[in-house]
């Protein structure tokens, strides 16, 4: 029996995907559940030996593929098209074990296809009158049923049925071009059958009441009052996705010419729908510090959320509790009143739980310094400005009001001095801080070119933001390792090519709540190169 594992375990798959109760329900639309989508299989082999050669395993790759070979047989898998995508699609029973699924396996030719199923499983397939073959495999449980048609073999177990000529679903609408990449599945969540969205959730919500009823040791009344509300509001959440969830995707594409791997994850709302106008007024944000990112950067973030309704009301209790620990630890009369000025500023920021912030790092210059800037969106940013002159005014020598100005605006200057932290200044220089209050927005800036860093902040208009963005170029972040032996690996990996050490993680709303990971694969080189160094 079997002797092609490979092959054996695609089999295996397709026969433990549809087991189903023996009394069968009808899914209840045409309309697959779940689809899963593979590169064609000449693709999925370079690739994988494309990323053993990344991580500096060049001999073992050639290894692998070798050993792919001694498993596929002399004759490899003949009759297989192996530069088509192969594919899945199939229903979720009301049960579970009642699904249905189809295989779609790309042919080259099908006489050659019959004849390794015949060399590999032992058995002849029979072919019936309705052009469905049919194939009873020692030790397998169910009957193996498929046909010809598309140019694919469409393949399933018990349910024939699913293979009648106008139930089969078309190449090009399962492995849609632009929706394949390396791989990729797509869960339907309005096709799952209601009564196990239901059991799921009723899972779910027990293990989010164990949270709750958790001892904060040390926290306040009004922390766990919070902490219960998160809870809920979480269980809420999620009951909307089950309840009017639509498409959820996840898929990963590798790019082998320019050596980029990404892994994008997204989930819609049904048409009309709360969740489908949550998610879209997500991708509608518009953010005044959207805009501080540069060309030069190499490192920056973006964060813009707010906390729902129902939870703004217990978050102040749990802010006065906060500021009167901050207070209590105030190590005389002078520093207390200073941290009380600053915290009278920032409390009502605070409690509108709205943040709309970014902080971007550029460079280095040729000295190896960076500039820093950065922006976050305030409550009464007015009250905000005049809680730091009052503070400020205490510091006449390390603080200069106004000392620079934008049309309106006035920017003031925090000179360095002998406290300023070493670390900060090797990153940023012996170079000041400065600060300005502009549409409601906190900007503050620092290093070789803060200033004018500062000044085009401040001109930039409000733009579209994402949820949260996260960009790196680790090239760039060298002269800020302590390890020198990391920064020569940087240089071996790196080189003076640029983009070759970019990251990015973004989530951003729109149609679909989107999830988006990008990477270079000279990064997983890097990660690589310093493990093995660590081991030496």
């Amino acid at each position: 029996m079997f002797k092609r594992p490979i092959f054996a375990a695609l089999l295996v798959l397709t026969v433990l995907a549809p087991i189903r109760a023996a009394d069968k329900e009808a899914p209840k639309s045409n309309k697959p559940a779940v689809i899963v989508r593979l590169a064609a299989l000449d693709h999925l082999r370079s690739n994988l030996r494309y990323l053993t050669e990344v991580v500096g395993e060049a001999e073992k790759a050639k290894q692998l593929d070798e050993l792919i070979k001694s498993k596929l047989g002399e004759k490899g898998l003949q009759g297989i098209d192996a530069t088509k995508p192969l594919g899945a699609y199939g229903w979720i029973g009301q049960f579970g074990i009642d699904s249905q699924a189809v295989f779609l396996v790309p042919i080259a030719d099908k006489k050659a296809f019959l004849d390794l199923l015949s060399d590999t499983l032992d058995v002849k397939p029979e072919k019936g009158d309705d052009d469905v073959y049919t194939m009873n495999v020692e030790k397998l449980p169910v009957t193996i049923y498929f046909r010809f048609a598309n140019g694919y073999a469409y393949i399933t177990a018990r349910d024939k049925e699913v293979l009648d000529k106008d139930k089969l679903r078309a190449p090009a609408a399962v492995l849609a071009g632009g929706q394949v990449g390396v791989a990729s599945i797509t869960v339907h969540i309005d096709e799952v059958p209601a009564g196990l969205k239901e059991n799921a959730l009723a899972v779910i919500e027990n293990q989010l009441a164990d949270l709750k009823e958790r001892e904060m040791v040390g926290h306040s009344e009004a922390q766990k009052k919070f902490r219960d509300a998160a809870v809920d509001e979480l269980s809420a959440q999620i009951k909307l996705l089950f309840q009017h969830g639509g498409a959820a995707t996840l898929r990963l594409d590798l790019d082998r010419k320019d050596g980029d791997l990404s892994l994008t994850a997204s989930v819609a709302g049904k048409p009309g729908s709360p969740l489908a106008d949550k998610i879209r007024a997500l991708g509608q944000i518009q953010s005044w510090t959207a805009a501080l990112v540069h060309p030069n950067s190499a490192l920056k973030g973006e964060l813009n959320m707010s906390l729902p309704q129902k939870l703004r009301g217990l978050l102040g209790p749990v802010l006065r509790d906060m500021e009167k620990q901050m207070l209590a630890k105030a190590k005389d009369e002078n520093q207390r009143e200073v941290l009380n000025t600053l915290l009278e500023g920032i409390m009502p920021t605070l409690k509108a739980a709205e943040l709309d912030t970014a902080i971007d790092l550029r460079g280095p210059n040729d000295k190896g310094l960076y500039t820093l800037v950065a922006g976050i969106k305030v409550k009464d940013g007015t009250k905000m400005e005049r809680s730091f002159l009052k503070a400020a005014a205490r510091f006449p020598k390390l603080i200069n009001l106004d000392a620079e100005k934008v049309e309106q605006v006035n920017i003031h200057r925090i000179n360095p001095d002998n406290n300023t932290n070493s670390g900060a200044q090797r990153t940023l220089g012996n170079n000041p801080v400065y600060v300005a209050f502009q549409h409601e927005v906190l900007f503050l800036s620092a290093g070789e070119k803060g200033l004018s860093a500062l000044k085009e902040a401040l001109a930039a208009a409000p733009r579209t933001g994402k949820v949260i963005e996260l960009q790196m170029a680790l090239a760039r972040l060298t002269p800020l390792f302590d390890n020198p032996e990391q920064v020569d690996i940087a240089r071996q990996v790196f080189g003076d090519g640029k983009g070759g050490d970019r990251l990015r993680l973004s989530i951003e709303g729109g149609n679909a709540l989107t999830l988006h990971l990008f990477l270079k694969t000279k990064l997983i080189d890097y990660v690589n190169r310093v493990e093995k160094a660590k081991k030496k």
